[in-house]
């Protein structure tokens, strides 16, 4: 009887091993990656009634997502979304927003970190959102166009589209826009906000968000076919029975056995 409790054990232990081995990812946005770059500690605040986030969105929203969204958006509905590569753009249009997403390398000198584009950016217009805050830590955000603007950054920023962290040829010294809004429809250009290493960066912005409910076109997935498999088993309560049944029947059947003999 010992010994099978032993061996019992081993497995548990293992079996531990290797669930936290195979159940977290590197992938930057990831609410499954635990790292500096992940979303795992912003996946933890969800609320069904909060705001809705969409984060880095990776794949189109079909023409009854859009109605969805625009729906809830006249209801009252707040939807923030955070996109640095120019992915939410067709969203934006669909929804009849003049905001618009323009990727770039923004770089400035208004910043205490050697790396150029980790910079402070100012908050300019009224929103709870911003409220008891003057200025954000950005991480290379994008610009935005259209729309009122709610944080900006200072006058020391220049895009370097050569990369080479000083302004040279055509580039110039100017304010731009990082966050603007159309009603309760918001646009931040740095998705890096939400990540774990820079939540602490910006605890009031965080706290004024509150909790939020994170979008399915949000890019905090993974590619990882074992950590999604897992997810569907918890998601499915019929493979849930299942699989507690086939770690159950070898630990019976062999007290079953010892009974026996």
């Amino acid at each position: 009887m010992r010994e099978a409790w032993g061996v019992l054990l081993l497995l548990l232990i293992a079996g531990g091993a290797a669930y936290a081995h195979t159940t977290t990812t590197t992938e930057e946005f990831s609410r499954y990656n635990v790292g500096w770059n992940g979303t795992s500690a912003l996946a933890e605040s969800e609320d069904p009634g909060a705001t809705l986030l969409i984060l880095a969105p990776d794949r189109p929203f079909t023409p009854g997502e859009v109605g969805a969204l625009r729906a809830f958006l006249d209801d009252g509905g707040r939807v923030l979304v955070a996109d640095e590569e120019g992915g939410a753009n067709p969203l934006l249009a669909d929804l009849g927003s003049t905001i618009r997403v323009r990727p770039g390398n923004l770089s400035s000198l208004d910043r205490g970190h050697t790396d150029p584009g980790l910079f402070r950016c100012y908050a300019v217009g009224n929103e709870t959102l911003f409220a008891g805050i003057e200025t954000v830590l950005a991480n290379r955000p994008a610009a935005i166009e259209g729309g009122e603007g709610l944080l900006e950054t200072s006058v020391l920023t220049w895009d370097d589209a050569d990369g080479d962290g000083r302004v040279s040829g055509d580039e110039t010294f100017s304010r731009h826009v990082v966050c603007a809004r159309e009603g309760n429809l918001i646009v931040l250009g740095d998705p890096s906000l939400f990540v774990n290493a820079m939540l602490a960066e910006n605890p009031v912005f965080i706290e004024n968000l509150g909790s939020v409910r994170i979008d399915p076109h949000s890019g905090t997935g993974t590619a990882n076919p074992i950590i999604n498999t897992r997810v569907w088993i918890q998601e499915t309560p019929l493979a849930t029975a299942a699989l507690a049944a086939l770690a159950i029947l070898p630990v019976a059947w062999h007290f079953g056995r010892k009974r026996d003999d």
